[in-house]
């Protein structure tokens, strides 16, 4: 039987937690880092995009840093299939950017990773007006067009650009909120999102806070799609405390995404501009 390779995908909406849950329960092996970007890399013919990671990787010394030296699909495939072993039930690639791949894109590696694996989606989605919120006041590209602005005020500033979807393209780009591919709209434009990878693989949808929240049978729903019998690690968006989340370590990348609580006013503006994707997937 061919290995699991599980890409999963969702920013701002438990991605971390969700990766933390396979490697603990032994669904995939945890790879050299949960978003290694070598799919990215190769696409865009930019190696230099993960010379830091290797860097990085290098000097704590990693097991399997040579993924970042893979330059073809056949590379990172070949790569994978060394990296795995039979304590798992496969490998994953939880590299956030690849929401942004549009159909050509997938097209360029769907072949051969379905040769080589069974090959499993999981798209995570959150409420999403409170993920663009989380979003938004997590840009670091300094000198951005929301730069020095307070969390709401970013909202407040993007609401009149959220009434239609932000087609999908790879690259993206994070600097300003009134140009073509904002990073920050194409991730709330799920409906493009699932459609892009399921014409591929199968894809399997998870709100973020049914599963957290224990509703809607989302837990057996993701073990009969993964064939598996997993309980969950901690995810500090569920239940949701804004300013006030836990601390929990190796959890940096959510609790310091929110420095305010979202007002009712922006949260009520935000979702009637967004209500195409609320009516698109019916969870929140």
């Amino acid at each position: 039987m061919k290995p699991l390779m599980v890409f999963s995908f969702g920013g701002w909406s438990a991605s971390t937690p969700l990766y933390e849950t396979l490697c603990q329960n032994k669904v995939v092996r945890r790879s050299t880092v949960k978003e290694p970007n070598i799919l990215p890399a190769i696409i865009s013919k930019n190696s230099d995009s993960i010379s830091d990671k290797y860097q990085d990787c290098m000097k704590k010394n990693r097991e399997g840093c040579e993924v970042f030296q893979c330059t073809s699909i056949d590379d990172y495939i070949e790569w994978l299939l060394k990296h795995h072993n039979n304590e798992y039930l496969g490998v994953s690639d939880a590299t956030n950017t690849h929401i942004f791949f549009d159909v050509q894109d997938i097209s360029t590696f769907a072949f051969k990773f379905k040769e080589a694996f069974q090959v499993k989606i999981l798209i995570i989605c959150r409420d999403p007006v409170k993920r663009l919120f989380s979003h938004l006041n997590s840009i670091l590209n300094p000198g951005h067009s929301l730069d020095n602005l307070g969390q709401n005020e970013r909202l407040e500033l993007v609401i009149p650009y959220l009434d239609k979807p932000e087609p999908i393209q790879f690259p993206g780009q994070g600097w300003d909120y009134r140009q073509k591919a904002y990073e920050p709209y194409m991730e709330s434009n799920y409906p493009e999102m699932i459609e892009n990878w399921s014409q591929f693989f199968d894809t399997h949808v998870i709100c973020m806070e049914d599963l957290w929240g224990d509703r809607n049978n989302a837990l057996e729903k993701l073990n009969t799609f993964l064939g598996t019998s997993i309980t969950l690690t901690p995810n500090v968006y569920y239940p949701d405390l804004g300013p006030n989340a836990p601390h929990h370590k190796g959890l940096k990348d959510q609790w310091s995404s929110d420095t305010e609580f979202i007002t009712q006013k922006n949260y009520d503006l935000a979702r009637e501009k967004l209500q195409w994707v609320y009516d698109s997937l019916h969870y929140w």
